[in-house]
């Protein structure tokens, strides 16, 4: 195959050109993410406060139990940039024709769903209707009969990119969606198991706080799927952007 006097030049170009690293940026959100989860379970556990035990303001302000918390907030944020960096990788794969570009935009919009969701526990509202199709005895997770339709849903539409890419970007994308369902259905149908059995104590607490930093991790590693689609090149102040395709050679 010959490449195209287009293709040498594009080469030329990234050649000459500085291409922009993320890896630092991407340890210290990484940081930050595993940080908020652990102070989350250990400032109420080794600082003896009214600030920091029962509904201090500190703990309640920590505590991923607790609705308007800083945790929330952060993994609201990771879920709006990750739809933001799919939507703009799929910009830029429409700009150079790939074929099956509308995946970006599927999972970048599942994902701004999935931040919506987070942010107002919109999932948790299913549970009335859990309610009307099944009863339990003891169990209290209802939300979860309907969510396993909502699951099936987000992994398909998040799926249809992941069948779309290659590479180490395809298995960032798969990780990712694991990482993020089974966390979310997985650990909350664990959760439930523990309350049915009257447990609400450090193991109810460490599955809960297992449940947010899955979910988080798998959101990062959505954002790396993109990030590894995406060559971003620096020189003389400016700034590209330039879009790998499936099965293309990335520099690193």
């Amino acid at each position: 195959m010959v490449a195209s006097v287009e293709d040498l030049d594009r080469t030329v170009t990234i050649d000459r050109s500085r291409v922009v690293r993320w890896r630092k940026l991407g340890w210290w959100v990484l940081g930050v993410t595993v940080a908020l989860n652990v102070a989350s379970m250990a400032v109420p556990a080794l600082i003896d406060h009214p600030l920091t035990t029962g509904r201090g303001e500190i703990r309640v302000y920590l505590d991923v139990f607790s609705e308007g918390n800083l945790p929330t907030w952060w993994s609201v944020g990771l879920l709006v940039i990750a739809a933001v960096c799919h939507a703009t990788a799929g910009a830029l794969a429409t700009g150079r024709r790939v074929r099956g570009a509308w995946t970006w935009f599927v999972s970048a919009g599942m994902l701004g769903v999935l931040s919506l969701d987070d942010h107002t526990s919109l999932h948790e509202r299913l549970e009335r209707i859990g309610r009307q199709w099944v009863h339990f005895e003891r169990f209290p997770g209802y939300w979860l009969v309907p969510g396993i339709i909502a699951g099936v849903l987000v992994a398909g539409a998040l799926g249809l990119l992941a069948a779309r890419l290659s590479g180490l970007a395809r298995w960032c994308m798969i990780g990712g969606v694991v990482l993020l369902l089974g966390s979310a259905m997985g650990m909350e149908a664990v959760q439930g198991l523990l309350v049915a059995e009257g447990e609400s104590g450090p193991i109810y607490v460490l599955v809960l706080h297992m449940e947010e930093l899955g979910e988080n991790l798998g959101v990062l590693l959505m954002i790396a799927a993109a990030v590894r689609s995406v060559t971003i090149t620096g020189q003389g102040g400016r700034f590209g952007l330039e879009y790998v395709s499936a099965g293309a050679t990335r520099r690193d």
